[in-house]
């Protein structure tokens, strides 16, 4: 049984030789295999790092340029509400000043209304009533005068005219 025993640990002993020598060859696979993944890792991280440099001045170009932007925004609102307030103080005003205008203007017609009343009543009046007062005189020399008869339809339409 020694024999047997002998040969069983043999075999033993030789399959965790192989099992070892088995194992060591995975081991130097997953070396080999790291080193070769920790060589990539290296040249992805070098390319990142020189990819970084760019990225990191257009972020900083578009952080001013953002700032910029905000900065033109609050300026313009404030034009803006600058013209907004000017437009309408001047909006204001040129009502004001068109009130004004129409008062003024409607005051120059009435001026010109009561002149033109006064007119009419100082100077055209009398003189009508002069030039009546002449007609009728002359009317009445030519009638003592002259002694005409003159016909009614005539003196209608002279009296008419007198009117006019």
């Amino acid at each position: 049984m020694e024999d047997g025993l002998e040969g069983l640990l043999t075999l033993f002993v030789a399959m965790t030789a192989v099992a070892i020598v088995v194992q060591a060859g995975v081991l130097v696979g997953i070396y080999i295999m790291s080193k070769r993944l920790a060589e990539q890792v290296e040249r992805f991280m070098k390319e990142t790092r020189e990819l970084m440099v760019p990225v990191r001045s257009i972020a900083e170009n578009l952080r001013a340029a953002s700032a910029n932007l905000v900065e033109i925004g609050l300026s313009a609102r404030d034009q803006f509400r600058r013209v907004e307030a000017m437009v309408t103080s001047t909006g204001e005003a040129l009502n004001v000043q068109l009130a004004r205008f129409d008062r003024v203007s409607q005051n120059v017609i009435d001026r010109i209304n009561e002149t033109a009343e006064v007119v009419q009543d100082s100077v055209v009046r009398p003189a009508r009533e002069v030039a009546a007062v002449a007609k009728g005189l002359s009317r009445g020399f030519g009638a003592f005068l002259f002694r005409k008869t003159r016909s009614t339809v005539d003196q209608a339409r002279q009296d008419e005219e007198l009117f006019i």
